[in-house]
C-alpha cells in the first residue's frame, strides 16, 4: 500500500468529511464553550498554560487550587489554548480545526485498514459511514466535544506505530506509539480502557486476517508489548489522582447505583438504536433510569443486548480484523456504563460512540465483505450515506447557536430538567424574559436544581422583580455547601447582592456579601470587590479603600475576571481622593494582568482606565 496509490479515496474522503460539517463553522460558541473558551482564562493567558495543564479543565471557576470536575485532560487544554493563540473569540476557526480533526481520523481510520489488508472498497465504504454519521455532530460541530477528536486521532496514531513496532520496526515506533497513547489519555480517560488493543495487534501474525480466528490468545511477546501501554495508562493515572485528588467526585442529581445497573441493558440498546436508526438527535433524550425489573424497561432491553452481543462476538470469531473492530467498539464505551456518574436526565449523549462507531462497522463490513458483490456494496453504502449526510447536515444547525439547541432540546426531551434549565438560559440572554422566567419554572416543577434557581434568579432581576429573585438566592444560599457546587453558590451570593442594592437595603447587601466571603475564601477579592460596590454606595469611602487594598494579592492569583477589578476600583477610588500616583499605579496594574481577559464588563472597565490614564480624569 502506498498514498499515492490510495490518493483518489483520500481526496473523496476530505471532500465528503468537510462538505456534509462545513455549515457548522458559522456556528457560534455553544453550552460550555462560552465558558470552556470565552471566559476561561487558564487558556487566554499564555502566563497561565502551565498552571492550566495542570489543572482540571473548570479550574477556572475557583482561584486555581480548586478540583472543579472529574476531567484533567491536558491534551485538550493545550488543543484549546492553541487554538485561542490562533483564532481568539472566533469560533469560526475553532469550528474548522475541529472539522480538520475528524478529517484526520477518518484518514486513518481508511489507512488503517488498507494496512489491515481489507480492500479500498470496502475501507472506502466504512470510512465514509463513519465521516457522515449524525451521531458526530455532537464532537464535530461542538468545539468542547473535540476531546472524542482528539482522543481518536491520538490513538489511531497510536495504533499506526504499534503496527510498525509489530512488523518489526525500531525504538522511534514503540516511542511514537507511547507517545501518542499518552497524548490519547490527555484527550479523554477512555484511553485507559484501550490498552487491550495493543495486546490484540501484537497478538497477530501476518496470517490471512479475514480467516476464522480461533487463537491462540495469549502471547509472551504481546504481552510484554502491551505492559508498555498499561504502565504509560498508570502514570497518567497517578497525574490524574495528584490534581483531581481522588477518581471521581460526587455529581448532583447521579444516577443511584441499583438504577444504574438496571438501566445498562437499555443504555446499550440506545446506542445501538442511534447507530443503526439514527432518526432522533439531541443533547438530551428522555431515557431515564429503569427502577424495577419489569418487563419493558429491564427484561426486553436485557434480552435484546444479549443477542446483540452475542452475534457481534459471533461475527468477532470470523476474522482476526473483526474481533479487533469489536475490541474498539466495547473497550471506548465501556465507562459510559457507570452510570452513577451522569446526572439522571443525561445518560447518555451521542458523543461516546465517536471512535465505537468506527469498531462496530469493522465488525459488520468484515464479516460481509467476502458475501458482497463489492459493486453493490459500495452503492449501498452511498446510498445510506447520502440519507446519512443530510440528516447530519441539518443537524449540524441545531447547534449554531444556544438558542437552537436547547429549543430543539426541550421539544426532544421536555422533561428534562437541565434541558429546561439550560433553554431558560438560552431565552434569558436573548431578551426573551417571561419565557425564560416560564422554562426555569417548568425545569423547578421537574427537580428543584441550584442551576434552575439561580438562572431564574438573575432573570427576575433583569425584570425587575428583585423580591422574588431575592427568594429563590436565599433559597440558594441557605442549602449546604454539599447541595451545591462552591461556583453557583459564588454566583448565588453575587446575584443576591445586586438584588439587595437594587431594592437599596445595603445594610443586608453588605451584609451576605461579607457571609458569602467568610464562607468561600477562594473567591475573596471577587466578593471583597462587590463588598466594596455597597460601601461606596452607603458613602462609606474610607471603608471601601481599605477593603480593596486587603485585596490586592489575592486579586492578582483568584481567576475570575472580576477579581481583578479590585485594582480597577481602586483606581476610581485613589482618583477622587486625588492621589493621582496611586490611582496611575493601579490602573496600570489593572490593564497589565487582564490583557488577555475578554470578558464584557473588564472590556469596558480596561476602555474607562485607559482614557483616565489619557486625560487624567
Amino acid at each position: 500500500m502506498t498514498i499515492k496509490s490510495e490518493l483518489k479515496w483520500i481526496l473523496l474522503i476530505v471532500l465528503v468529511c468537510f462538505s456534509v460539517f462545513a455549515n457548522s463553522i458559522g456556528g457560534e460558541f455553544v453550552y460550555d464553550d462560552d465558558r470552556q473558551v470565552a471566559r476561561n482564562p487558564l487558556i487566554q493567558d499564555i502566563s497561565l498554560a502551565g498552571t492550566a495543564l495542570t489543572s482540571d479543565v473548570w479550574a477556572f471557576k475557583g482561584d486555581g487550587n480548586y478540583t472543579a470536575s472529574n476531567y484533567w485532560r491536558p491534551t485538550f487544554t493545550a488543543w484549546q489554548i492553541l487554538n485561542f493563540q490562533i483564532f481568539g473569540l472566533n469560533p469560526a476557526g475553532w469550528h474548522l480545526t475541529g472539522i480538520l480533526l475528524h478529517i484526520a481520523v477518518c484518514l486513518l481510520a481508511f489507512l488503517l485498514l488498507r494496512r489491515w489488508e481489507m480492500s479500498q472498497l470496502t475501507s472506502f465504504a466504512i470510512v465514509l459511514i463513519f465521516a457522515v454519521h449524525p451521531v458526530h455532530v455532537e464532537s464535530v460541530a461542538w468545539i468542547s466535544g473535540s476531546t472524542d477528536l482528539l482522543f481518536a486521532v491520538f490513538f489511531l496514531a497510536s495504533v499506526w506505530f504499534a503496527e510498525n513496532r509489530r512488523k518489526g520496526g525500531g525504538i522511534a515506533d514503540i516511542g511514537l506509539s507511547l507517545a501518542f497513547f499518552g497524548l490519547a489519555l490527555g484527550a479523554k480517560e477512555i484511553a485507559l480502557f484501550c490498552v487491550p488493543v495493543y495486546y490484540f495487534i501484537f497478538l497477530r501474525d501476518d496470517s490471512d486476517l479475514s480467516g476464522d480466528f480461533r487463537g491462540p490468545y495469549f502471547s509472551k511477546k504481546a504481552l510484554m508489548g502491551s505492559l508498555l501501554f498499561g504502565a504509560v495508562a498508570l502514570v497518567f493515572f497517578a497525574g490524574r489522582w495528584a490534581v483531581l485528588g481522588r477518581i471521581t467526585q460526587p455529581v448532583e442529581n447521579a444516577v443511584q447505583f441499583g438504577d444504574a445497573l438496571r438501566s445498562v441493558p437499555s443504555v446499550f440498546i440506545f446506542y445501538l438504536k442511534q447507530i443503526v436508526f439514527p432518526i432522533t438527535l439531541s443533547v438530551n433524550y428522555p431515557l431515564r433510569p429503569v427502577t424495577d425489573l419489569g418487563i419493558s424497561g429491564f427484561i426486553v432491553p436485557a434480552i435484546a443486548s444479549l443477542v446483540a452481543l452475542a452475534g457481534l462476538f459471533y461475527l468477532a470469531r470470523r476474522s482476526f480484523l473483526a474481533a479487533l473492530g469489536l475490541l474498539l467498539f466495547l473497550l471506548p464505551l465501556l465507562p459510559v456504563f457507570n452510570l452513577t456518574a451522569f446526572p439522571a436526565d443525561q445518560m447518555v449523549h451521542d458523543r461516546y460512540l465517536y471512535l465505537p462507531l468506527f469498531g462496530i462497522l469493522i465488525v459488520v463490513f468484515a464479516s460481509i465483505e467476502r458475501l458482497v458483490d463489492p459493486r453493490f456494496l459500495l452503492a449501498a453504502v452511498v446510498a445510506i450515506s447520502v440519507a446519512l449526510g443530510v440528516q447530519t447536515f441539518l443537524y449540524n444547525r441545531v447547534w449554531a447557536n444556544d438558542l437552537a439547541l436547547w429549543e430543539h432540546s426541550v421539544s426532544v426531551d421536555p422533561n428534562s430538567a437541565s434541558g429546561q434549565a439550560q433553554y431558560g438560559v438560552a431565552l434569558s440572554e436573548n431578551g426573551r424574559n417571561q419565557e425564560a422566567i416560564n422554562a426555569f419554572n417548568a425545569a423547578l416543577d421537574i427537580e428543584p436544581s441550584p442551576y434552575a434557581y439561580l438562572g431564574r434568579a438573575q432573570t427576575l432581576i433583569k425584570n425587575g422583580q428583585f423580591e422574588e429573585a431575592v427568594w429563590d438566592l436565599q433559597t440558594l444560599t441557605e442549602m449546604k455547601s454539599d447541595k451545591v457546587n462552591a461556583y453557583t453558590l459564588y454566583q448565588s451570593y453575587e446575584a443576591l447582592g445586586v438584588a439587595l442594592q437594587r431594592k437599596n437595603d445595603l445594610v443586608r447587601a453588605e451584609r451576605v456579601l461579607r457571609e458569602a466571603r467568610k464562607r468561600l475564601p477562594i473567591y475573596q477579592a471577587a466578593l471583597t470587590e462587590k463588598i466594596a460596590v455597597v460601601l461606596y454606595l452607603k458613602n462609606d469611602k474610607r471603608s471601601a479603600l481599605t477593603e480593596l487594598e486587603s485585596a490586592r494579592n489575592q486579586a492578582r492569583s483568584e481567576l475570575l475576571p472580576t477579581s481583578k477589578s479590585v485594582f480597577f476600583r481602586l483606581g476610581l477610588l485613589y482618583t477622587e481622593n486625588g492621589d493621582s500616583a496611586n490611582a496611575r499605579a493601579a490602573f496600570q496594574e489593572f490593564l497589565k494582568i487582564t490583557g488577555s481577559i475578554t470578558d464584557r464588563e473588564i472590556l469596558a472597565q480596561r476602555k474607562q482606565a485607559a482614557e483616565i490614564l489619557r486625560t487624567g480624569n
